[in-house]
């Protein structure tokens, strides 16, 4: 396909070596060409990658990512196609016993979806729940941030949180809300069982129905002058004190 057919308006765009890549290894999504800066590094690499999966690669000039607009590309780009994602039923018929899941309530900004994203992969959470509507979705920007795990964590999009939570409740999970203002402190909360962390927005929090349906509260105890985290940073610490509990049979 001739560089000058491509734009960003025919299909999902990715940007960013690692991000390439990793949806080239990736079984959850197909990517149909990528675009490399002709003095690019990596192009070789590139190269070797896309072959293996019989993608197309494009050599193209600096300016080509200008249509972009204000992208990190590192003279990477490619097109995929999305992947499925599972239904709250599938993600939890899939999971094994004592699982982690992550439901996001209005998470909006690109890069704290990716971050999370990353620290649920890292973390082996088996599945990240998030609405289609007021929540950011599976993007270039959420690609790149997330370092590949957009496409190796399990994902399950849904229209509303409330009744894939109210469906992990009827399976036994036990829904655990990060509330900073009701909330237990985290270390005293027993996370051994199959859990699924309710994590909302940065600057509203969880919504008071959505804080309803859960089983518990937990917070994070803060000693400093500032007293708030970024949503990414406290999933992390949410989900390390749970493995943590796990490997020491707390």
């Amino acid at each position: 396909m001739p560089a000058s057919k491509i734009t960003p308006h025919t299909g999902n765009w990715i940007y960013g070596v690692n991000p390439v890549i990793e949806a080239l290894h990736s079984e959850k999504s197909c990517v149909s060409v990528v675009c490399v800066e002709k003095t690019n590094r990596n192009l070789k690499k590139l190269t070797d990658e896309a072959a293996v999966k019989s993608v197309p690669v494009n050599i193209v000039a600096k300016n080509y990512f200008d249509r972009f607009g204000n992208v990190t590309h590192q003279g990477v780009c490619a097109q995929i196609e999305r992947r499925n994602f599972l239904s709250a039923e599938e993600l939890f018929l899939q999971a094994p016993s004592r699982s982690a899941f992550v439901v996001l309530d209005e998470i909006e900004d690109p890069r704290n979806f990716g971050a999370i994203l990353r620290t649920a992969e890292c973390a082996g959470v088996n599945g990240v729940i998030f609405q289609s509507r007021r929540n950011a979705g599976i993007t270039g920007v959420v690609e790149k941030t997330s370092c590949g795990a957009a496409g190796s964590v399990p994902l399950c999009v849904v229209t509303n949180i409330k009744n894939a939570i109210g469906l992990l409740k009827e399976k036994g999970v036990v829904i655990c809300g990060a509330d900073s203002d009701t909330g237990a402190a985290l270390w005293e909360a027993d996370l051994t069982a199959s859990v699924a962390f309710v994590l909302g927005s940065e600057g509203r929090g969880l919504r008071r129905t959505v804080r309803l349906l859960c089983d518990m509260a937990v917070k994070i105890p803060l000693f400093g002058k500032i007293q708030s985290l970024n949503v990414s940073v406290a999933a992390g610490i949410l989900l390390f004190e749970r493995k943590r509990q796990l490997l020491s049979g707390r």
